[in-house]
């Protein structure tokens, strides 16, 4: 019988390519790499002025970054360190679902044989959390819930407000129903502080009273 090799530990040695991190990291390239060939054709601008193809770019460039920091990581873990991956079905399938009901319902539109309304950001960001969170089997409603608003808020104020991004915020019915005396730029500021707000208070409720009242 051909033993296994091991690792200094007496655990079984990973092989480079079939370490998590090593093919984490380079599907994380993977993708970076393609968010940037689809921004190629989108102009980015200028420090004052985002283009549209500024923010993929960036996001490719974190992502790359992150990638290959997890890459290098798997290549050089010390064998006992390392964790085989194991593929489970749950995971990408929800993930999956909840990239595609964002792709749908950002902007709404028609695709192929199938027609969606617009919900914006305001509905598909906390959806899209907290049906992404779900991936996991240790998932934690309370914990998905303050990260569904904190997250879609964050990303109101930096990409919507501080960047300009033109990003759908609100479905079509109810921009369509904001005063023009009021103003978009406006409801989004009012939304992401709103957003922000029960945030923090579902933290708080969830986690700071417990907490509170246990100590």
């Amino acid at each position: 019988m051909e033993l296994e090799p091991t690792g200094p530990h007496g655990s079984r040695t990973v092989p480079r390519y079939a370490r998590v991190d090593v093919i984490g990291g380079a599907v994380m390239v993977f993708i970076a790499g393609l968010i940037w060939y689809g921004a190629i054709g989108l102009a980015v601008g200028n420090i004052t002025n985002f283009g549209p193809g500024a923010m993929p770019r960036v996001l490719a460039g974190i992502l790359l970054l992150a990638g290959g920091a997890v890459l290098v990581h798997g290549l050089f873990q010390r064998p006992g360190e390392a964790e085989p991956l194991t593929l489970a079905l749950r995971p990408p399938l929800i993930l999956t679902i909840a990239i595609f009901l964002f792709a749908l319902f950002i902007r709404g539109g028609d695709f192929w044989f199938l027609t969606t309304p617009r919900f914006g950001i305001m509905v598909v960001g906390p959806s899209t959390v907290l049906i992404a969170g779900l991936a996991t089997p240790e998932a934690n409603l309370k914990e998905l819930l303050v990260l569904a608003f904190g997250l879609t808020a964050a990303a109101l104020l930096v990409f919507s407000d501080l960047l300009g991004v033109p990003i759908p915020v609100f479905p079509r019915g109810l921009e369509n129903m904001i005063p023009p005396s009021f103003g978009l730029d406006a409801a989004v500021r009012v939304l992401y502080l709103v957003y922000g707000s029960v945030a923090a208070a579902f933290y708080v409720i969830f986690f700071g009273v417990p907490e509170a009242l246990r100590g």
